[in-house]
């Protein structure tokens, strides 16, 4: 195994490992790194294969203790939604300057927003919660369903831009300190690999 192949083996296990645990003991409900993880995974693996298997990784491993997911509905728009940070990345790794950080920053936004309301419409549309009228699925009851999930959101939302920053910032640190001669804070920190 070469040297590039050990080190993407190494940071994809360390991704894994901080989005599982990130997962298990999240400070409140949604505060937690898989989509910076994600963002991140998706801006530093040079092929796309690892890219993708890591969030799903981390959502198989980390379900092994949480609870279960309502609705195979619900499930599959998890799965679906924690791959948009995935394509925030790969566009920040063929960014360069205030395009990359550009991105960054949609992936500390757009992911939350995206999951609140691609997931919360599925838990509307495959659960008889927050019908207002038995048996008809109403405006209203989407619209209370969304009112619901309000503070995942924020939290969600709290989470993915505290974790990115945090992981991006690592990432530029760890960066700086292997090659000497980058020590600059410019953003051309893309992999040469």
């Amino acid at each position: 195994m070469n040297r590039d192949s050990v080190r993407e083996l190494t940071v994809f296990a360390l991704l894994l490992a901080i989005g599982v645990v990130g997962r298990w003991y999240e400070l409140t409900w949604n505060f937690t790194p898989l989509a910076a993880v994600t963002v991140l995974g998706g801006y530093y693996f040079r092929q796309i294969l690892p890219a993708v298997l890591l969030p799903i990784g981390i959502l198989t491993v980390s379900n092994l203790l949480l609870p279960s997911y309502p609705h195979w509905q619900v499930q599959l728009s998890v799965y679906a939604m924690i791959l948009v940070p995935l394509v925030l990345g790969r566009a920040a790794r063929g960014a360069q300057g205030w395009q990359r950080a550009k991105h960054f920053a949609l992936g500390g936004f757009i992911p939350a927003t995206l999951f609140f309301a691609v997931t919360n419409f599925a838990v509307w549309a495959s659960t008889p919660y927050y019908d207002t009228t038995l048996g008809e699925k109403t405006l209203g009851g989407l619209a209370y369903c969304y009112w619901m999930a309000l503070p995942f959101y924020r939290s969600m939302l709290a989470g993915d831009l505290f974790f990115l920053a945090v992981l991006v910032g690592c990432l530029r640190l760890a960066r700086s300190l292997t090659s000497p001669g980058s020590l600059g804070w410019s953003l051309g920190w893309q992999s040469k690999a």
